[in-house]
């Protein structure tokens, strides 16, 4: 009895005692995105107890006393989690949010010296436009976003491209680069940047001055690298389509794959967009003879021509082993560029084959060597839709021809074969050095352009740049390269950066030569043509002179909290500047129609001097304010009048304001550029200007990832908010080619699928 008596009062006290245990579990996920956190460090603070969160973000403690804790939560990259709770006798589950931590990583960055920096810690001063720029911004094209955030980068527009101005210098004094590459084949000395989509860009890096020591002649304003995206170790699809005004619509489709040795990327742009008239009326050239003549006549011309081009383009990367791989790069481009029937009977169409080969070999401590091969061939056709006869005259004949429709012309054909070896070597801690070797070779021919069938220039260089690291507040970077063109002969053209940080502030002054040979058509240029209603004769001149510079920069950041600032000073002085000069017409060419006969010739002296400024900061959380101003003051020292097609005074700014909601990013920007008037000498001599002008955009986008291994993401917005049009008659000098206030829709499907 006894027994039965002691057993029933142990069952109670163990009863009692275990009603009160307590268990405790639960999920640990992003707050933001939903997303499972695994091997998360959860732990309860007064007893000491921890756990860490399994594959499914899963935690979980059992046999605690039921009382009153404080659970804590720890993991890399997301703030700490910290909550008070009273656990109750059984099972309590708690599932917690972590909110991930804004860490500010700089970008990195390549192109200011050859080799990887943090943006806020590069030598060589080095603008970024990032991605989330370019998708705050939305442009219509990489011309406008570049303009857009950086106000010391200007462009126009016309059939033969883009000429992009940096500081005051324009298309002949920019290099422009597509992952560390050189962009070949041009019309005229105008890049064609319609091969590249901006949804494709993952970032843009600018160095401005000159840059010769790294990347040879053009690199006499600065350097533009366009990087594009590239995923490696998963599969990704991906697919982007703007729709704006005047049938202003694009398309591009990618898709990355890898494994352990390969991995590549295929793409498919396409872009389309129908021409307009800023004026359907241009001045009466007859007036000046006759007044008696109307002094603005109709015309068909378009001040923006209707065109559509695709590129087809595919990189394979191969990994033989942990030292060495390969890559591989070919891409096919066309365009056709269509004018209105009445104004020209037949249209432009443009091809572009380019392929490139490089492989990297890596040593110890970090040092590697790498060669590349780059083949680009670039052709400019005449494109014949209907039946016509055409006249070709050289400095020999007169030559007559009939086409018919789907007949074309060859007008140039160019060729430019890259090859170049570099070695990185980590000295010690403190010195990095990079040297190597190029050889470029072009190849052009221009039936009825040239005063010889086909013309052709080499440049061999070698050049060596030492990376010092002084001690913890002063950088040096020294560099030179040596080149010999067969054309110009032999130019030295050294570079020298110092880089002082001090807390907050980093200075950075720059010294350095920039050089440009002669291009061949500058050289062996022949060609007749009736422009704006004047006969005239344009020639090259194979006794030019290469171009160089002189540039100096001296420049202050200050990074303080979320606050970012800088200006910067600059000189550039540009000697024996190629341009065309007015010659006397010879008896010949008087019976033939010649009214006017130009010929390239050097400039004695020219330069640039400006100033830069630029500054970034939060309003509040979700709210950012960027703006940019540049003022630039370039002359023909030798005639004393300003550069053609400078705006003297730029500023940009943008409100960017930002919204997280579950999986859900809203984005909402204003955006803004103004430009001062432009100065034009005009080819008879006479002086005339743009207008000043200012343009604004509102922009927003919605982002998405509610759907496993899918982002979406949907933007649309207003261009030219305000419809400013400079609406001058055709033929007229413009500070924009923008045709008023239009609409834009965009979206972007990303399928991501980790490996």
């Amino acid at each position: 009895m006894h027994k039965f008596v002691f057993i029933l009062l142990l069952q109670t006290v163990c009863l009692s005692v275990f009603s009160q245990k307590a268990t405790l579990s639960g999920k640990v996920f992003n707050k933001n995105t939903n997303e499972v956190i695994d091997f998360a460090y959860v732990y309860l603070d007064s007893i000491y107890t921890s756990t860490t969160t399994n594959e499914s973000g899963i935690y979980s403690f059992s046999n605690l006393t039921a009382e009153k804790y404080k659970l804590c939560v720890s993991v890399l990259g997301y703030e700490k989690f910290s909550q008070k709770i009273n656990l109750k006798p059984g099972i309590n589950t708690i599932n917690i949010p972590l909110e991930a931590k804004s860490f500010e990583l700089s970008p990195i960055v390549i192109t200011g010296t050859g080799t990887h920096h943090r943006i806020d810690k590069v030598p060589v001063q080095t603008e970024i436009i990032t991605k989330k720029d370019i998708a705050d911004l939305s442009g219509r094209n990489i011309e406008e976003i570049i303009s857009g955030i950086s106000s010391s980068i200007d462009y126009t527009t016309s059939s033969m491209g883009t000429n992009i101005k940096i500081n005051g210098l324009g298309k002949d004094y920019v290099l422009i680069l597509v992952n560390g590459k050189r962009l070949t084949g041009d019309i005229g000395g105008y890049a064609d940047l319609s091969r590249i989509n901006a949804a494709d860009i993952e970032q843009i890096e600018v160095v401005k001055g000159a840059s010769s020591t790294l990347y040879g002649s053009d690199a006499i304003a600065g350097v533009i690298n366009i990087i594009t995206k590239k995923t490696k170790g998963k599969i990704v699809a991906s697919s982007s389509t703007r729709l704006g005004g005047y049938n202003d619509f694009k398309q591009l489709n990618t898709f990355h794959f890898s494994s352990k040795k390969i991995s590549g990327k295929t793409s498919f742009n396409y872009k389309q967009k129908d021409g307009y008239q800023l004026n359907s009326m241009q001045f009466n050239n007859k007036w000046e003879s006759n007044h008696d003549l109307p002094f603005l006549v109709p015309t068909f011309y378009k001040s923006v021509n209707k065109t559509k081009a695709y590129t087809i383009s595919q990189s394979l990367d191969y990994e033989v082993n942990k030292k060495l791989s390969f890559d591989v790069n070919l891409s096919w481009y066309e365009k056709t560029l269509f004018f209105p029937f009445r104004a020209q009977m037949h249209n432009y169409y443009y091809n572009d084959r380019a392929t490139s080969i490089g492989g990297k070999y890596k040593l110890k401590n970090k040092n590697y060597l790498s060669f590349s091969v780059d083949f680009d061939n670039y052709l400019y056709y005449t494109e014949y839709p209907y039946k016509y006869n055409e006249t070709y005259i050289t400095d020999k004949d007169i030559i007559k021809k009939t086409y018919y429709p789907g007949d074309r012309f060859k007008n140039s054909d160019q060729i430019h074969m890259i090859s170049q070896v570099k070695g990185v070597f980590n000295l010690n801690d403190k010195n990095k050095l990079s040297v190597g070797t190029e050889v470029k070779g072009e190849f052009l021919e221009a039936k009825y352009r040239l005063t010889r069938p086909t013309v052709e220039a080499y440049t061999y260089s070698l050049y060596a740049q030492d990376e010092m690291k002084i001690n913890e507040k002063y950088s040096l970077v020294a560099g030179v390269r040596s080149l010999y063109h067969d054309k110009s002969g032999f130019i030295v053209t050294p570079k020298l950066t110092l880089m002082y940080t001090e807390q907050n502030f980093t200075h950075r002054f720059t010294y350095s030569n920039g050089f440009k040979s002669p291009t061949l058509k500058e050289l062996y240029y022949y060609y007749e043509s009736d422009r704006m209603g004047m006969y005239r004769l344009y020639l090259g001149n194979e006794d030019l002179k290469p171009q160089k510079s002189h540039y100096l920069a001296i420049s202050t950041e200050f990074k303080r909290d979320k606050l970012r600032t800088g200006v910067s000073l600059y000189l550039n002085r540009i000697y024996d500047k190629i341009d065309y000069t007015i010659i006397p017409t010879t008896y010949d060419q008087r019976r033939r129609g010649i009214e006017e006969a130009k010929k390239r010739y050097n400039i004695d002296n020219a330069r640039t001097i400006g100033l830069d400024c630029h500054f970034s900061y939060p309003l509040f959380s979700q709210l950012m304010i960027n703006g940019n101003y540049s003022y630039v003051n370039a002359r023909n020292m030798t005639q004393d009048v300003r550069l053609n097609g400078i705006s003297e005074h730029s500023a940009t700014c943008k409100f960017s304001w930002n919204k997280k909601w579950e999986t859900n990013t809203l984005n909402v920007s204003l955006s803004g550029v103004y430009k001062s008037d432009q100065f034009y000498l005009e080819e008879d001599l006479k002086r005339s200007y743009t207008d000043s002008y200012q343009l604004w955009k509102l922009s927003s986008r919605l982002s998405t990832t509610k759907w496993r291994n899918y982002t979406i993401n949907l933007s649309g917005g207003i261009d030219n908010l305000f419809d400013y049009v400079d609406n001058k008659p055709y033929g007229s000098h413009y500070g924009t080619l923008n045709p008023g206030r239009t609409l834009f829709l965009e979206l972007n499907i990303d399928f991501t699928k980790n490996k």
